[in-house]
């Protein structure tokens, strides 16, 4: 193959890399949609091209000179044509004619190369004759002439050589460009290829831009049709960090992240270039008061928003730093503020970290008026962006999570979940529509770990965190089964045979009064491995009465419209929007929101869900409402229904096919219009029911509403698919409404009177169907060899009865609990009589009225190794009885896993220990030795003044004068979390670099640690009390401890400055120490696998 045909095949290689790039989704779209024009950068070509020693002529040879020679051939092909395709073909021609000139150079250089080495062989033959005692002259003397014809033809080959490598053109310095947009300038700085000759060979010695540039430059921008506003483009920023930071920070110091040579085409680094751009651009404003000028930069994958100021005068110029625009976010790793050469000027940074960005200007220059530039950079996430619902925990597995939130403008959202066990963090970006819950769902989990929620794109995301924890996988570690579901109705306020609830509208109680259950739930369900595997909604979850009402006034209009028109489009969108506010109003309350963001919920819907309007109860949101409005809201109403709850365990797309024991949506047939679901953990199954699907979808038009069934066909059969499971022994079935209450005879009694028509929605009212269910569940439990268990829960009457269903032919019983109100008002007795029979082999009885605010706790569990049965126990706690239940240490619902105690052990070491793996090495000594180097980076970085300063801060709001904010190790965890976690976000580049995110456990451990004196300078465990303690008892303890001789931490409440600083480095060691242990675990695991 001919050399020719060689470049041909390369520059069809490297053009295909243009082609590629350019033809990419999006990137052909916006490349043909607008003007573009661009600068060079040394990624277009191979990183640090100019600089980099391999490409240098000495080691690559003519290889890499041509190599180099093509790249840019095809940079102007694509790039610099966008400008200056006219001389496109006259700079080819040039080339070529070069390439002519540079084959001679090398053919004289090789003639010359030879003749060094035959002139170097007669000198030394030469010597040998000389040195000869019987060499005679002649021979001597001909070998002289010899040498002389050879120094000859040396300098004939080597003046040779000179003429020819003279005709070579000098590094061309046009790759820079002048364009005038009316009086706007933009000037293109190139500062790559002035360091490249004309041949491709690298010319390092070169400045980044030539002397013969910067004259040309001057006279661009100051002529006689001189521009009023000038942008500057270049590569990197001119002004990014000084010399010396910029030595530290990118080739070495504590991240040593690169060599010299690859930032060696910075201004930072090029201090006499840096200043003649800069004195250039300030003199060239200074000249005319109108004028104004915006520097545009790229090259760090991060954005920064800069002012350069000269020092001690008004004198400023902006500059923005953008990108990236597709790769990934690098962090920020300069300084906010600082000075280059030797201080005169001055730049402050306003950084746009961990997003994508790209800048943009909006430019005013006219003739006689001041030129203004008003630029920005516009990130990943949009400026102003509110969070107005979430977010809420839905359906949590061992491995997947499903998160919901909303947000009030359409903009890209980030959810980010971190183990906070390994500190791996995953992401997920959606872009979201306006003010229409989205849910984002996380695969791939870690079993039995605990997860903290955190977003990015919105304003205040700390205020919106949450938590959740996988389930563990049963028979993991040899741990025996375990499930607990909490069971929750009437958390609004009441409407008779309604279901009750929401999450709003709590009871007015006295000061000292307990907490209500949301509150205790709330506190309780942030813990890590807080044993509350789900919380259960019976229905109602929120009070939809007002926004129908309003919603209903808005179909009225929009039936006047003609139909399909923009107008009628948008009265349907804008009543939409009223049944949405319901729920972001419900779920957004204080302490609400705080227990739906951890956890995990499901929720089954109930006659709140749909009010009164629909369900055709009179009061006083009743209004009269046409045939097509009704049938209208009906629609938006389920519709509100499954973007909020039910996309807590069916995400919208997630789903292939229907679950077993699920109802389907629209999409999947027609009239699919219940909302019934089944979800099984192990051998527990839990069937929520939908008894409103018949009376709203399904009643015939004059016919007796009463008179249809509570359960459809498609329900039925879904039904007893659930529980054809094999291996089900405990089936729990929810309703928003008690399954017994009255007997059969008498709900139909009492139906007639207006004050109790709601019992028509009751099972009783229908008791064809409550026998056909219960005869059921009875021969179900026969048919498991009378071992399977069922119980029914449900709420609707306010009260909490604890009730017995017995079968008299068969001996069997299935247990009735009835739960609530959570939150809405006690109604003051159960309205039933306490004993009575369905059938003549079906009796009930009820039990003891609870009257107080309640709810249900259902524990299932099994013997280490999870052989023998699953014992079940459910029962209705008020709230004293469930606060003691969760927060009990003793015997409660925490199940935290039996490792974890040893994940926090870590071997001595010293700072000697540290060395280097060269090559070969275990995976544990690897991990370890990262570990070491974590270790001695972070010491470094806490001691650092800013990061220093910053602790102080975080420390000054944790109010830790207030003794009774925290004198044990969780209430101070949960306070420190908050607040260390918001600096931690927020905090330098290099300590995010070391530190794992904190989270509630780690800090809660450590702080366990420190109160026990296994951290510190404790030498002797000091006894924490039960009893909160004032402040002053705390003192007294700590000076007694001190007056003891011996060495103790200071207690948690009274921590100073210094003290609380080396709790938080305790807790970013400890949280690299668990780290570590976790993952030598998890590749050991895997070894034996």
């Amino acid at each position: 193959r001919t050399l020719e045909s060689i470049e041909k095949e390369v520059l069809e290689r490297l053009r295909s890399a243009y082609r590629f790039s350019w033809n990419l989704p999006y990137t052909r779209e916006v490349l043909a949609s607008c003007s573009h024009l661009m600068v060079c950068s040394d990624r277009d070509v191979y990183p640090n091209f100019t600089q980099d020693i391999d490409l240098s002529s000495d080691v690559g040879g003519r290889v890499v000179t041509t190599l180099l020679r093509l790249a840019r051939r095809v940079y102007r092909e694509y790039q610099r044509a966008l400008w200056d395709a006219d001389e496109l073909e006259d700079l080819n021609t040039k080339e070529e004619e070069m390439v002519e000139k540079v084959t001679k150079v090398f053919e004289a250089r090789r003639r010359r190369v030879g003749r060094e080495e035959a002139l170097a062989k007669a000198e030394k033959k030469m010597v040998e004759l000389r040195g000869n005692q019987f060499a005679d002259e002649d021979t001597i003397e001909a070998a002289a002439d010899r040498l002389e014809e050879l120094r000859y033809d040396l300098n004939e080959a080597k003046g040779i050589e000179a003429v020819i490598a003279s005709e070579i053109e000098a590094p061309d310095a046009r790759e820079s460009s002048f364009h005038m947009y009316g009086d706007v300038g933009v000037l293109l700085v190139d500062t790559r290829w002035n360091r490249v000759s004309a041949d491709g060979t690298q010319t390092m010695s070169q400045p980044l831009i030539s002397n013969d540039q910067m004259l040309k430059f001057e006279s661009m921008i100051e002529n006689n049709n001189s521009p009023r506003a000038l942008i500057v483009c270049t590569e990197f920023p001119l002004v990014e960090m000084d010399r010396k930071e910029t030595l530290n920070v990118r080739c070495g110091g504590e991240h040593n992240l690169t060599d010299f040579h690859s930032v060696n085409s910075s201004f930072a680094l090029n201090g006499t270039l840096q200043k003649k751009l800069l004195d250039m651009i300030f003199d060239w404003k200074k000249r005319e008061r109108y004028r104004q000028v915006l520097l545009m930069s790229g090259g760090l994958c991060h954005g920064l928003d800069t002012v350069i100021k000269v020092r001690n005068t008004e004198w400023a110029i902006q500059q923005l730093t953008t990108g990236p625009l597709t790769d990934r976010p690098q962090e920020v790793r300069c300084q906010r503020t600082g000075s280059v050469l030797d201080g005169y000027y001055e730049y402050e940074h306003d950084a746009l970290s961990h997003q994508r960005n790209y800048g943009e200007a909006l430019i005013f220059a006219k003739y006689g008026e001041p030129s203004t530039i008003n630029a920005q950079l516009v990130g990943q996430y949009f400026a102003r962006v509110g969070c107005i619902c979430g977010p809420v925990i839905g359906k949590v597995t061992d491995d997947s999570a499903v998160i919901l939130v909303e947000v009030d403008n359409e903009a890209p959202i980030t959810c980010l979940v971190c183990d906070c066990l390994s500190g791996v963090i995953l992401r997920s970006t959606k872009l979201l529509a306006a003010r229409r819950p989205h849910a984002f769902v996380f695969d791939g989990l870690e079993a039995d770990r605990h997860y903290t929620v955190r977003f990015d794109g919105f304003v205040n995301p700390d205020d919106r965190m949450g938590s959740f924890t996988t389930r563990r996988r049963d028979g993991d570690s040899g741990e025996g089964f375990s499930l607990n579901l909490v069971f929750l109705s009437g958390e609004r306020g009441n409407v008779a045979g309604g279901g009750m609830s929401s999450l709003t509208e709590e009871k007015k109680m006295e000061d000292s009064a307990p907490s209500s259950v949301w509150t205790i739930l709330g506190d309780a369900s942030q813990h890590p491995w807080s044993g509350m595997d789900a919380v259960i909604h019976l229905g109602g979850q929120v009070d939809i009465n007002s926004a129908c009402a309003a919603a209903v006034v808005l179909l009225a209009r929009a039936e006047r419209e003609e139909e399909g028109s923009h107008a009628e489009k948008m009265l349907l969108a804008e009543a939409l929007d009223h049944l949405r506010e319901a729920y972001r109003t419900s779920w957004s309350l204080p302490g609400t929101r705080e227990a739906l963001a951890r956890g995990s919920h499901l929720m089954l819907r109930g006659a709140l869900d749909f009010g009164s309007l629909l369900l055709g109860r009179r009061g006083e949101h009743s209004v009269t409402i046409s045939g097509k409005a009704k049938r209208r809201l009906r629609s938006l109403v389920q519709q509100v229904y499954r973007e909020y709850q039910r996309q807590l365990w069916d995400p919208e797309g997630i789903a292939d096919a229907p679950m077993l024991g699920c109802s389907r949506t629209e999409d999947e047939g027609d009239g699919n219009n219940g909302e019934w679901h089944f979800h099984q953990w192990g051998t527990v199954g839990v069937f929520c029911m939908d008894v409103k699907e018949t009376k709203l979808w399904k009643s015939r038009s004059g016919g007796n509403e009463s008179d249809m069934p509570l359960i459809s066909d498609e329900q039925w059969r879904c039904f007893s698919d659930a529980i054809s499971v094999e291996n089900l022994t405990n089936l729990i079935i929810c309703c928003e409404v008690p399954f017994v209450s009255d007997s059969i005879g008498d709900a139909r009694y009492k139906a007639t009177d207006a004050q109790h028509s709601h019992l028509v929605e009751h099972w009783p009212y229908h008791g064809s169907e409550l026998l056909r269910l219960l005869n059921g569940l009875f021969d179900w439990r026969q048919s498991r060899g009378g071992t399977a268990e069922v119980t029914l829960i449900c709420g609707g009457i306010s009260v909490g009865v604890d009730s017995l269903l017995k079968h008299a032919s068969s001996g069997s019983e299935i247990r009735q609990i009835i739960t609530g109100p959570a939150a809405a008002e006690p109604d003051s007795d159960l309205w039933a009589e306490r004993t009575g029979v369905l059938d003549s082999s079906i009796s009930y009885e009820h039990g003891p009225v609870t009257l107080v605010h309640n709810c249900v706790l259902a524990k299932f569990s099994s013997s280490p190794g999870g052989e023998g049965a699953v014992n079940a126990q459910a029962d209705i706690l008020t709230v004293a009885d469930f606060s003691s239940t969760v927060e009990s240490v003793d015997g409660g619902l925490k199940r935290r896993p039996g490792h974890l105690a040893q994940l926090h052990k870590d071997k001595e070491r010293k700072k000697s220990d540290v060395t280097l793996i060269s090559s070969g090495g275990s995976e544990e000594e690897v991990e370890e030795q990262r570990f070491a180097l974590n270790l001695i980076l972070l010491e470094k970085v806490l001691a650092r003044d800013d990061i220093q300063k910053g602790l102080q801060a975080v420390f000054s709001r944790l109010h830790a004068g207030d003794s009774k904010s925290f004198d044990n190790p969780i209430d101070f965890s949960r306070i420190a979390n908050k607040v260390l976690t918001r600096y931690y976000y927020s905090s330098p580049a290099a300590l995010r670099d070391v530190a794992i995110p904190p989270n509630l456990y780690i800090l809660e451990t450590v702080a366990k640690m420190w109160e026990e004196g296994t951290i510190g300078l404790v030498e002797k465990e000091r006894p924490v009390s039960g009893k909160k303690k004032t402040k002053e008892e705390l003192q007294e303890e700590w000076d007694a401890k001190k007056g003891g001789g011996k060495k103790y931490n200071v207690p948690l409440a009274l921590m100073g400055k210094e003290q609380f600083t080396r709790f938080v480095q305790e807790a970013f060691k400890n949280a690299l120490v668990v780290r570590m242990n976790v993952l030598l675990q998890g590749r050991s695991e895997k070894m034996k696998m």
